[in-house]
């Protein structure tokens, strides 16, 4: 349990940088279209500006209900990503919170 903990952690943490890079680049994109692009979502930012990793848009419907990946997808870039920072430092510190609460634990040695 202590290595899942550990695996959710720190890819959350991985996970928040390039959250962050990709929020920066939306509000570069729009600092070059003088803000007129606020209400792009997240489905046309990846499919016009990062078509690179437009596939995670695929593995969202084997994983999720298809009415959630398209509410998702839907939503405004500048308001998801900075939003989805939150949430996996939230998650990420928790779980390696949890992960240390683990390792702590220590569990004794039987000696003969």
């Amino acid at each position: 349990m202590r290595y899942f903990l550990l695996f959710i952690g720190w890819s959350s943490v991985v996970g928040s940088f390039g959250d962050g890079a990709l929020g920066l680049y939306a509000l570069w994109i729009n600092f070059l279209n003088d803000w007129t692009l606020l209400d792009f979502s997240i489905n046309e930012f990846l499919k016009d500006y990062v078509p690179f990793i437009y596939w995670v848009k695929s593995i969202a419907f084997y994983v999720l209900p298809e009415n959630i990946v398209l509410w998702l997808f839907n939503l405004p870039a500048l308001l998801y990503f900075p939003t989805r920072i939150v949430m996996s430092i939230i998650i990420g510190w928790w779980a390696l919170s949890k992960a240390e609460q683990l390792a702590n634990r220590e569990v004794p040695v039987k000696q003969n």
